[in-house]
């Protein structure tokens, strides 16, 4: 396709690339029936094999992914009888004819199908694509009354006077169910989200952002939906036993005495006890209790609450563990002076790597989170700042994620683009931009939330 941009169909660079890949065509059509191309969320499939990528060929890979998404093609098959010449010119449409903005799909295959070419067939990419590509606005406005609601139902769930009435989990799951959906569309903003923190609300708040972070976790653990949506419920409910605490004791800026110490460490206790007497405990996953618990045992067993012959510690648990620990230290918070970047969190989180959070569920969490999280204030070396929107998911390129400029290169205040630092200067083939460090939003008084809330405007 990259050839065909620049030479005659009939060059002998061209003819030389269509021979293999005719060839491969052919022996895949003998052997299997079709060979077929397609496109699913961020992964290239050729039949019913993933296609990888490493470093050196991720720019091909996108290059490919680009072109197909600007048209709208979720599918390419290639059918038995396909010809060379055939092949050849459905190269060149595909790499030549530029996507109309409205009704691409359609035109791209009307243009197909008067050139004769009858032995291709295209369908329309995943609806959810369609969705993300031309509707984003409306996907994130949803996501963030999502995210509110959710504050709103917990905060409900657990008034005193619903408390003696039924609980309505059924709603509580069918608002996890819909987390786990949004997750699964737009996984980048919604762990944005959990960049929001309401202080008069701490707890509230901070259970959602775990849950956000949990599910977006057991996803790249490749848990099924049912199982997310379970894990969503018990990341939802793992703190309501603090409750019970008094603001005075959870907000208090000097140290703990022994008997306030002992109040905090008893809320897992009292977490489980309310979800055991929820009436509609039908509804709630049985491991929710067990992430109650034991979402402050270290995975040495050490923390809190101190068990006898405890041998093991539930899966959900650990993976609760990892996700209270990282919104907690990156919140700020009376009895805290010091105010973690979620970058300096990670590093911190590598240290216990072992001892206190489980080593293989913590190596996804921080590829999940990448090396410049999303979120993560930014200095370029062009002089711009920006916010991280979007991590890249090949770890060879976790240093080059999804920025918003916020600032141009004389440091002016701008609503600017959103900028792949994949990309490259055609002709030198370096880099457009790199980022150069992690800045303090609070040092430069921009308020992080602020950008992801303003997306969902």
């Amino acid at each position: 396709m990259k050839t065909a941009k620049i030479y005659e169909p009939n060059n002998l660079t061209f003819l030389s690339q269509i021979n293999p890949l005719f060839d491969l065509f052919q022996a895949t059509l003998n052997k299997e029936g079709e060979a077929l191309i397609q496109l699913r969320e961020n992964t290239l499939f050729f039949n019913s094999i993933r296609i990888k990528f490493i470093f050196s060929t991720f720019h091909s890979f996108k290059f490919i992914t680009d072109e197909l998404r600007k048209k709208e093609i979720g599918k390419v098959c290639f059918k038995p009888g396909l010809g060379k010449d055939e092949l050849k010119q459905f190269i060149i449409h595909l790499a030549r004819i530029e996507a109309k903005k409205d009704n691409a799909f359609e035109d791209f295959q009307a243009k197909i199908k008067d050139s004769g070419i009858d032995h291709v067939s295209l369908e329309k990419i995943y609806p959810f694509e369609i969705l993300g590509m031309k509707q984003i606005g409306q996907i994130k406005q949803y996501a963030k009354k999502v995210f509110f609601n959710s504050i709103i139902h917990l905060k409900e769930i657990f008034d005193p006077e619903r408390l003696k009435k039924e609980a309505q989990l059924k709603n509580t799951r069918r608002l996890i169910q819909l987390i786990v959906d949004l997750i699964i569309l737009d996984e980048a903003f919604m762990v944005g989200l959990t960049n929001i923190k309401n202080f008069d609300n701490y707890t509230l708040n901070h259970s959602i952002n775990v849950c956000l972070l949990s599910v977006s976790l057991g996803k790249r653990l490749g848990l099924e939906k049912k199982e997310l949506v379970d894990l969503g419920m018990s990341a939802f409910f793992h703190d309501v036993g603090k409750l019970e605490i008094p603001k005075k004791i959870l907000e208090k800026q000097s140290k703990l005495n022994k008997n306030e110490r002992k109040v905090i460490e008893n809320h897992p206790h009292h977490g489980a006890e309310k979800l055991i007497h929820l009436k509609e405990r039908i509804n709630l996953p049985v491991r929710a209790l067990y992430v109650a618990l034991e979402h402050h045992l270290w995975v040495n067993l050490s923390g809190y609450p101190k068990y006898w012959k405890k041998k093991y510690i539930n899966l959900y648990s650990k993976i609760v563990k990892i996700c209270d620990f990282f919104d907690a230290v990156t919140t700020k918070r009376p009895y805290r002076k010091k105010i973690f970047t979620r970058s300096n969190t990670i590093n911190l989180m590598l240290e216990k790597s072992g001892t206190e959070f489980d080593s293989l569920l913590l190596k996804v969490f921080v590829n999940m989170i990448g090396a410049y999280p999303i979120g993560t204030f930014v200095a370029i070396d062009t002089g711009e700042l920006g916010i991280v929107t979007e991590i890249n998911p090949e770890v060879a390129l976790m240093l080059r994620p999804k920025v918003k400029l916020i600032t141009d290169k004389k440091g002016k205040k701008i609503d600017g683009e959103i900028v792949d630092f994949t990309e490259m200067k055609p002709k030198t083939k370096k880099y457009k931009r790199t980022i150069i460090k992690t800045l303090d939003p609070f040092k430069y008084k921009i308020n992080i939330a602020d950008y992801f809330i303003a997306q969902g405007e």
